[in-house]
């Protein structure tokens, strides 16, 4: 008897997973604006974005990283606003951008091109491209594919190579077939997300509330899918990449990096040709931890621009 009511309680549980499986599968959300963002009616997937300052034509991108949205540019975009235009963009399934149930548009690729069609819908032609993480590795496809668009490029704590992200066991579990949606369930609790966001900042430095919102804003799928921006690196690391577009390029890191491990990244751009700018005392997110540092290397980097 006993055997038999195991045997029952462990189908239960097996359709109770299965069932959750279905239910969260390739889930799809709409645009809405998000963070005093608006939404941008495109021909791929509806962006939410926020503009600061003016400049013409003329702007600074700022490309979020994984599982984030516009809101952790609020300590930088403000006083970058001061002498340029600035436009902070939720990338695909991030923040109040659409969320589509199929994975093509989360790629690198795809997220580049949403980029760039926001941009033409806003009247940007020239743009310096400032990525955090993930959004570094969307900023140098936008760089490939529309050359005559970026003018340089910026990446902030962006995995220099393939197998470079020390991603946590969490972030993994939450993907794995059938049990993953399960696992994801449990993203509605803070606690249980504290471990893994705290990877993304010093160990000292308290998690914003900022990182609970923007993880919150994911779908299921949102969440694996935008996994797969990391694949450009298969083909062709980034830091080679950054360096073959002949463009004007900067990358800077946190000193406390174990999200992205600070010494091996560091030494894989030195590698290809690059000087890392090192932020100290900053974890994965300097633009967040150290923003009057961040502010004070962009401009450097962009009035060195100017001066050319």
């Amino acid at each position: 008897m006993g055997k038999r009511l195991a045997a029952f309680g462990i189908t239960l549980v097996l359709v109770a997973l299965l069932v959750n499986a279905v239910i969260t599968h390739r889930t799809a959300r709409a645009a809405e604006p998000f963070a005093q963002g608006r939404v941008l009616e495109l021909a791929g997937p509806d962006l939410n974005v926020r503009e600061y300052g003016s400049g013409g034509d003329h702007a600074i991108v700022l490309l979020h990283g994984y599982s984030a949205s516009i809101q952790w540019w609020e300590a930088v975009a403000p006083a970058l606003a001061q002498t340029d235009r600035v436009v902070a963009i939720d990338l695909v399934g991030h923040g109040g951008s659409e969320a589509p149930s199929d994975a093509a548009p989360y790629s690198a690729e795809g997220q580049a091109t949403a980029v760039r069609q926001a941009l033409d819908v806003l009247g940007i032609r020239h743009a310096v491209l400032v990525g955090h993480s993930m959004g570094g590795t969307v900023a140098t496809a936008l760089a490939e594919s529309a050359p005559d668009l970026v003018d340089r490029v910026i990446v902030s704590d962006t995995p220099a190579a393939l197998g470079m992200t020390a991603m946590p066991a969490l972030g993994d579990a939450v993907c794995w077939p059938v049990l993953g949606p399960a696992v994801d369930r449990l993203r509605s609790l803070d606690a249980v997300d504290k471990s893994s966001l705290q990877t993304g900042f010093a160990a000292d430095f308290p998690i914003p509330d900022l990182a609970y919102r923007s993880l919150k804003r994911l779908t299921h799928n949102a969440l694996c899918d935008a996994k797969t921006a990391a694949r450009i690196n298969e083909q062709r690391a980034v830091a080679d990449r950054l360096v073959g577009l002949g463009k004007p390029v900067l990358v800077m890191w946190g000193e406390a990096d174990v999200l992205t491990p600070t010494a091996p990244n560091v030494e894989r751009y030195r590698q290809a040709g690059l000087q890392p700018v090192i932020i100290a005392g900053s974890g994965h997110s300097p633009l967040v931890e150290k923003p009057a540092e961040f502010v004070r290397v962009v401009q450097d980097f962009v009035r060195g621009a100017a001066k050319n």
